[in-house]
């Protein structure tokens, strides 16, 4: 037969875990309500895991800081507490992703870097993926020339437009598995092919290895992510030309950019799945681009999209016949580029990045506000309001933007 639930202790009038008690006495006790916090506000600066280790101390339990040492699995939570992320507007997502370091080249004038190449011109950034022996699949060489190209353009608001288009019959073939190899070869889990030894390898190089390339995946994927934010980021109207299909990492190329002008027999695919891995490091990208649904119809099926399929799902918005096409999109694009204010096409977008998947909340809405006064107040906003008043035009209107024309390559 079922025992009686003895009934709670009473609590006492004006009691902050009256609630809590009276709603489900048989679960919890006045006392343990009270340990747990429950029916109160969290104190304030106080971390999720220090709120749970004061809980514990009620109860006699101590947990000293190194309570976690020689257990193999770490939580992330005891890395990065959810209490501590901050947000966008707290702090630009790019600075929290860690410091714009220069990766190769410093400069323009002193680019070198043959394998992504880098051209300003009068108003105008044109970048190029140049491995058309590879199929431009992202190595060091394109990770850096990203890298570098997108501090670059950061601090060039003379430049209104940029282009990333690719050389060859393919825009991007994703990761390089010989980048890939070569990373596990120097972690140590393959040989390196140099005869080195013959046989497995030593005991504590089988060890280590595993770590070395779990850091060393973690470490590429943190710095490519960070690259394609700062590309969907910056305050430039971005152009896509894909000349050639996009896989992989290519993919997410696409979805960084504003606008994206393709030729018909192209394809668009993200195979990973057939690898046993996913698109994780794009895929905030991606969804963003083309929506949940389009997702998993493309992450879980690896179908390969034509151009058509790219259209209507939002990946593409122009189709053409011809990389000889390119110019006269990028002009006709250009041209409505030039009636805006360079500051404010930026701000646009980085607040839609910034709001991007945030709930409606007073921060948001604070944030929203300080924003469009900001851009209220800004020079560049007062020469406008100036020009409509004297009916006269703003001078970024009279900016040229200098479009290169297409150049046949030897074949």
């Amino acid at each position: 037969c079922a025992l009686p639930i003895p009934s709670p202790p009473t609590p006492t009038p004006g009691s902050s875990v009256l609630q809590v008690t009276a709603m489900a006495p048989q679960l919890v006790s006045l006392e343990e309500a009270r340990a747990l916090g429950l029916g109160k506000p969290a104190p304030k600066g106080k971390s999720e895991i220090e709120r749970e280790t004061a809980a514990l101390k009620e109860f006699g339990i101590n947990l000293g800081k190194e309570h976690l040492d020689g257990y193999r699995y770490r939580p992330d939570r005891f890395e990065m507490d959810s209490d501590s992320i901050k947000k966008p507007w707290d702090q630009p997502l790019l600075f929290q992703m860690g410091p714009d370091t220069v990766h190769r080249c410093e400069t323009i004038e002193g680019w070198d870097n043959p394998e992504f190449l880098f051209e300003i011109r009068e108003g105008i950034a044109y970048m190029t993926l140049n491995r058309p022996e590879a199929n431009n699949a992202m190595n060091d060489g394109i990770g850096s020339g990203l890298h570098d190209a997108c501090r670059i353009l950061r601090n060039r608001p003379d430049v209104r437009v940029a282009v990333l288009t690719g050389n060859g019959r393919m825009f991007c073939a994703g990761g390089d598995p010989k980048s890939f190899q070569a990373a596990q070869a120097m972690a140590g889990a393959i040989s390196d092919g140099s005869g080195g030894f013959q046989g497995p390898p030593p005991g504590e190089v089988i060890a280590g290895a595993g770590i070395r390339l779990a850091q060393g995946n973690k470490s590429s994927a943190s710095a490519f992510a960070r690259d394609m934010y700062a590309l969907s980021s910056l305050p430039q109207f971005t152009i896509c030309c894909m000349n050639g299909s996009a896989m992989g990492g290519g993919f997410g190329l696409v979805c960084a950019c504003d606008y994206v002008c393709a030729v018909k027999q192209a394809h668009a695919t993200l195979s990973e799945v057939k690898l046993g891995v996913i698109p994780a490091v794009i895929s905030p990208h991606v969804s963003r681009t083309i929506g949940t649904a389009n997702c998993k119809r493309l992450f879980c099926t690896a179908e390969n999209a034509n151009m058509t399929t790219a259209m209507e799902i939002g990946l593409v918005h122009r189709i053409v016949e011809h990389p000889r096409d390119f110019p006269a999109v990028i002009e006709e694009i250009s041209t409505k580029v030039r009636l805006l204010a360079p500051g404010a096409v930026g701000a646009s977008k980085q607040i839609l990045l910034d709001c991007l998947n945030q709930s409606v909340s007073n921060d948001l809405i604070n944030y929203t506000a300080k924003e469009y006064l900001r851009v209220r107040r800004s020079q560049q906003c007062e020469e406008g309001m100036n020009a409509l008043k004297s009916k006269k035009k703003p001078g970024w209107v009279e900016s040229k933007i200098d479009v290169k024309p297409h150049e046949e390559k030897e074949k």
